[in-house]
């Protein structure tokens, strides 16, 4: 038995075109760190091809990705939504801050 089977992939929010929609990130496998939208994608075999087309894509396509990733964060109002979101579960997963007494 694997950790990751007790304590299970935690969820996040992701955006899907205009849709706020269920997301999960990876805690082991090839992908780990990354958020896909399936948990059993973590551990699929990589397409080695297509892992270096898009390598290569992005390499090329780098300045330009990153001023529209970026736009997109701070106009796109769905993508605010999920920020917020975010924020949520992470402040409920970590819990309150304990206050201590002087």
């Amino acid at each position: 038995m694997k950790v990751v089977e007790v304590t299970g992939t935690p969820q996040i929010f992701g955006k899907y075109g205009n849709q706020v929609k269920r997301r999960y990130r990876c805690q082991s496998g090839p992908r780990k760190g990354r958020i896909v939208a399936d948990p059993a994608t973590c551990s699929a075999p990589i397409n080695l091809q297509k892992r270096q087309t898009m390598r290569n894509t992005r390499r090329k396509k780098q300045t330009i990705q990153g001023k529209r990733a970026s736009y997109t964060k701070k106009y796109n109002p769905t993508a605010k939504i999920v920020k917020n979101l975010n924020k949520q579960v992470k402040a409920r997963r970590r819990g309150r801050a304990i206050k201590f007494k002087k």
